[in-house]
């Protein structure tokens, strides 16, 4: 992922926005963290970046699928550390399966907090997401 983000950054002489919904959310906030230079906004969509990982509803089928523990993850990363890019969280009350409160974040852990009306998997179909996210790139540009 670290070397197509820089692929593009590089062929497009721009910067890139990086969208990420749930798990991928983290891996957008942990690639702005290490190429700053090449991410103009990163935006999350019902990602658990914010407090604890058992306090969301899908922590044990994430250990069961990984093989490891949400609180030894592979990888060392501080979830909860803004990226030094402006971060925009798209959460919702009716994810269902993490919590608001993980996937809005608090004050200094991102830039805005964007309330949705969705389940989890609505993340990727609902149009008001959509429009959402497409209001963030417009706005970016």
């Amino acid at each position: 992922l670290e070397a197509r983000l820089l692929d593009l950054h590089a062929r497009h002489g721009r910067k890139v926005v990086l969208i990420g919904w749930s798990l991928g959310g983290l891996y957008a906030r942990e690639l702005a963290k290490r190429q700053p230079q090449a991410v103009a906004k990163v935006i999350t969509m019902g990602s658990p970046f914010s407090g604890s990982p058992r306090a969301n509803n899908v922590w044990r089928a994430y250990q069961f699928i990984t093989g490891h523990s949400v609180d030894a993850p592979p990888i060392e990363a501080e979830l909860a550390v803004k990226p030094p890019v402006e971060t925009v969280a798209l959460w919702s009350a009716n994810d269902g399966a993490i919590a608001p409160r993980c996937a809005a974040g608090r004050p200094g852990e991102r830039d805005r907090a964007i309330a949705v009306r969705c389940t989890h998997m609505g993340f990727t179909y609902e149009p008001q997401v959509i429009h959402a996210v497409l209001s963030e790139l417009e706005i970016t540009r």
